[in-house]
């Protein structure tokens, strides 16, 4: 498998405890595609990168596998596990259901607040065009607030576990500067339809979001 560089971590990672840590940060490289489906996870370089011995790498690796996000070949190589079509296809149909749901509640129940960090998102979004990966961060960070505003703790937990997974699918999702664009405007729709607090409107809107999002992301691979 083809090794490339690995992000270093964030300061709220430095603060978790070792084994936390190496989990969070492979979560977060896994789900913004710094390390790609099917790529091999090195021990050695991994604990190089975060200072740590493999004792604690080991433990994260091992949850990581009980997650499905990682998978263990014959060869006794450990590398990302990737989604089949038929898999996609199943992930994306529970997801985009579930994300729904959490779109309609968030209407009723997003705060001032909430919308204003939308808001800010949205800027930040339109200023980190050029950064692929970047946007991918602050996607992520655009629906873990609306996962928030949606008042339902299972499902807002739920929602975030199968995010983590879009990382599993082949390709970046904003390696497209046309999808770079349709992305911003179909958030500013979204944000545009919690304003109005009507569920109805804003399952339209995030229908619309995650139809394009879905057919973006599968014809790259």
């Amino acid at each position: 498998m083809t090794k490339s560089k690995q992000p270093k971590p964030t300061t709220a990672q430095k603060n978790m405890p070792l084994a936390d840590q190496a989990l969070a940060y492979l979560r977060d490289a896994i789900q913004t595609g710094e390390i790609s489906p099917g790529q091999e996870v090195d021990f050695a370089v991994l604990a190089q990168k975060l200072g740590m011995s493999r004792t604690p790498i080991r433990e994260s690796i091992r949850q990581l596998l009980t997650e499905g996000l990682l998978e263990l070949l014959p060869s006794g190589t450990v590398c990302v596990t990737q989604l089949s079509p038929l898999e996609a296809e199943g992930f994306y149909f529970v997801r985009d259901e579930l994300e729904i749901l959490a779109a309609r509640a968030a209407a009723v129940h997003i705060s001032d607040l909430e919308i204003e960090m939308l808001r800010a998102n949205l800027a930040l979004f339109d200023s980190a065009r050029e950064e692929p990966g970047k946007l991918s961060q602050i996607d992520n960070q655009f629906h873990a607030v609306l996962y928030d505003a949606c008042n339902n703790t299972y499902l807002s937990q739920t929602l975030r576990r199968l995010r983590i997974k879009i990382g599993l699918l082949q390709g970046r999702p904003f390696s497209n500067p046309e999808r770079i664009n349709d992305a911003y405007h179909e958030h500013a729709s979204i944000i545009k339809a919690l304003e109005s607090h009507n569920p109805d409107i804003a399952e339209t809107a995030i229908a619309k979001h995650y139809s394009n999002a879905r057919k973006s992301r599968l014809s790259l691979r």
